[in-house]
Parts: C-alpha cells; structure tokens; sequence
C-alpha cells in the first residue's frame, strides 16, 4: 500500500508492505529524517520488522546516524543519480542469514564463467500484453509462483499495474503463454524496475526470459528510460545468471527481503545502463 506523507520538513511516498513486513520509503523530497520517529510508530503498530529507504547520496550520513545499514545501491534510480539502499533492522530474527556465503560462492562462480555461446533460439511468439491478457498472466504467476511479494496471481491486480504503467511481455508456444517478464516504469524518477519474470518449468532452457528482458529493454529504450534494475532471488542461479549475461551489474544483498517461491528470502539488486549500447 503506497502512502504519501508531508510534513514542514520533507514530502514522501512509502510503501506500508504488511504481507512481507516492511516499509520501503521508495521517493522523498527533504529530511527524510524528520519522519523517523512517526515510521518508527507505523513500523510498531503493524508488526514491521524492517525498513528501507532508497536514500539520496546527501542523507546517507544521517541515516546511518540512525542505525540504518547499507546494502546496496540502485544506479540511476532518482533521474540518473545513485540510491544507496539503507535498511533498518526493528528484529534481530529478520537480519540472521544462514545462506550469505553459499550465495556469494554462487556470485564467485558466475562471475568466473565465461559468457555462453548464444543458440540457435525455438520459434516461440513474443509480443507486448495488452489489458485483455490479465487472466493469463495471472494464471502463469499462479503456476509459477506457490507464494510472491505481491499478488500477481490476481487478474484485477496485473490488470491495475497495467494501468499504472507496467509494461509486460509474453511468449507464447501457439496458443499457450508459457513465459512473461515486467518492467514497472517510474516515468517520474526516470527508472524501470524488471520485475515479475516467470517461465513454466517445462519451457525452461530456451533463453525465454532473457529474450523477454531484451524485448522489454528496447521498450524502455525508445520511451526515454535509461536506468534499470532487478531484484532477483539470491538463491536463483538461473536469474542471476540471466541477469548478469545480459549485462546487468552487481550491486548488493538485501536479507531477508520478501516473501518469494516458499519462503522469506536473500535478494540480489542488479542495474543496467541502458545508454550503453555497448555493453
């Protein structure tokens, strides 16, 4: 539930995430600061156990002088300026992580590995989604997902974001969707976020979801929008994997983020300049 709040001293929208437990103050204009003490009220009454501000270069000093911890950073995120994503701890049980070194051997691994040969690709039939594609890309989220961050599997709510600005691109096998991948568009702060990528585990190994990413990239391209990031599972070999030969950077772990797949999760955060054709 995104709430915006306005005091004498700063204006901020912030998302009240009580299914996962946490508030993201996502934008803010001011001292983000001088709210601390009504979050910190929020945050108690809702049985919030962490908060993260995608902060502003400016006011990482004063965060960090109330606990916040870094652990990591959005590229771009605020009109081509660096958020640094600071987060604060309200229990000590969602801070603990037993999977911190399995995970970053993972990293360790795919960072050493060369960039595979590209394949000749199955004929499948990609294109954008329209508002009448809903119910199918709930039932894919259903399929795919036993339990995510936000309710996808719910035709009313994909159908909301659409109108809000989410971008969606499917593949299909004939008639069948078997794969989509999203880009929720901050046309305000001059970022995209892809987000929301699944494939049916029978359609897996044919590159869907890096050809969906790359269809969503020219999208974003040609409306003006250059910054983009991913949250993916810390756990996911397969995304990460995705994400970084597509040219994505590495740009930190949140713990414990949300709820995703099974349970609560690792995230990695990866970013992209999309300006850089080179890359």
């Amino acid at each position: 539930m995104i709430k915006t709040w306005e005091n004498e001293c700063c204006r901020l929208e912030l998302d009240l995430d009580v299914f996962n437990k946490r508030i993201r103050i996502i934008n803010y204009e001011g001292n983000v600061c001088s709210f601390f003490r009504d979050i910190m009220e929020m945050a108690k009454a809702k049985d919030i156990e962490n908060i993260i501000i995608f902060a502003k270069t400016n006011d990482i000093a004063g965060l960090l002088e109330h606990v916040f911890e870094p652990e990591g950073q959005i590229d771009g995120y605020y009109n081509g300026h660096d958020a640094a994503v600071l987060v604060n701890y309200l229990k000590e049980s969602r801070r603990r992580t037993d999977e911190w070194i399995v995970q970053d051997d993972m990293l360790r691994k795919l960072f050493g590995s060369p960039i595979p040969q590209e394949k000749k690709l199955s004929p499948f039939l990609i294109r954008p989604a329209a508002p009448g594609d809903a119910p199918l890309l709930a039932k894919l989220y259903q399929e795919v997902f036993p339990v995510y961050p936000a309710p996808v599997s719910d035709p009313v709510y994909v159908n909301k974001t659409m109108e809000e600005g989410a971008v969606y691109y499917l593949a299909f096998d004939q008639e069948k969707l078997v794969a989509a991948a999203g880009a929720d568009v901050n046309y305000l702060l001059g970022h995209a976020e892809v987000t929301d990528c699944a494939v049916l585990p029978s359609y897996r190994g044919h590159s869907l979801t890096k050809r969906l990413i790359s269809a969503l990239e020219t999208e974003l391209r040609q409306a003006g929008i250059f910054h983009v990031f991913s949250i993916a599972r810390a756990a996911s070999m397969g995304m990460n994997a995705t994400l970084y030969h597509l040219s994505y950077r590495y740009r930190g772990r949140l713990i414990n983020n949300c709820v995703i797949y099974k349970s609560i999760e690792n995230m990695n955060i990866w970013c992209k300049n999309l300006s850089r054709l080179s890359e």
